[in-house]
């Protein structure tokens, strides 16, 4: 895979909502769902994001305004230059069978790729539950809609769909069908309730964990998880069901940028 550090432009800019915006650039990115690339804007730093899509010419990010280098994102036009840098990490895997995805808020766009990428490899069945706090922060609903054979949604307040959460769909639906396997990608307090009701009903799954990267190519140990020392954005950060267990901190806590343990 290119990892090369690439200096391009800002192809094209979408408003997903009030703090959410998709970048598009056009370069290839020989990525799979579940990666992430490290993106710098001279002057301001450098994060890691996730990745919403990519074709064979472009790629696009759906990145949520917190924080300087993302509020310095979104004063960006179309044509300025930011800095890339990636793939990195492991990707989800590609099961073909009987797959649900769980996702929550804006920790949704590696399920639409992934949903993107088991539909074009003619997955037997796909169910994707998408939830948010209210309808106004649900993304991607149309693609979901495309690429699975069922879409439900969950909001907190009932805007939209099932009034609560993901998990609670996700419980009626395994109460009801037989999955294979199951995607989980949102809030880490959200995902750990999740991992409970996968192994209520005994159903193997991966999740896609998040925590503070400095390099992105396991040299800082920013990323570490206790207590084995797990390197989150080279092991990771897509961790299947029998890893989880050994990450004491999953759910409970994770590291801010001076290391100090923060309660999730």
């Amino acid at each position: 895979m290119k990892r090369d550090r690439q200096t391009i432009p800002i192809a094209a800019i979408r408003e997903e909502n009030s703090s959410l915006r998709t970048f598009t650039f056009e370069t290839s990115l020989k990525a799979m769902p579940g990666q992430f690339i490290m993106l710098t804007i001279f002057g301001q730093g450098e994060k890691p994001f996730s990745i919403l899509d990519v074709t064979k010419t472009s790629f696009s990010m759906t990145i949520k305004k917190i924080g300087p280098l993302t509020e310095r994102l979104f004063q960006m036009q179309v044509g300025e230059l930011v800095s890339i840098r990636g793939p990195y990490g492991k990707a989800f895997s590609t099961r073909t069978d009987r797959v649900l995805m769980v996702g929550g808020g804006y920790a949704t766009p590696p399920l639409r790729f992934q949903a993107k990428t088991l539909r074009e490899l003619e997955v037997n069945y796909l169910v994707n539950i998408n939830g948010a706090r209210s309808q106004a922060d649900l993304l991607y609903v149309p693609d979901f809609d495309d690429y699975c054979d069922r879409s439900l949604i969950a909001t907190d307040d009932g805007s939209l769909g099932h009034k609560g959460t993901a998990v609670d769909v996700m419980d009626a639906v395994l109460s009801e069908e037989s999955f294979d396997y199951i995607y989980i990608s949102g809030p880490e307090r959200m995902m750990k309730a999740a991992v409970e009701v996968a192994r209520k009903y005994e159903i193997p799954f991966e999740v896609n964990l998040e925590r503070y990267m400095k390099c992105g190519v396991g040299i800082c140990g920013s990323c570490v998880m206790d207590p084995n020392g797990f390197i989150l954005c080279v092991e990771g950060p897509v961790v299947d069901s029998i890893k989880i267990d050994q990450l004491e901190e999953f759910g409970v806590s994770h590291r801010d940028k001076t290391g100090r343990i923060v309660a999730l």
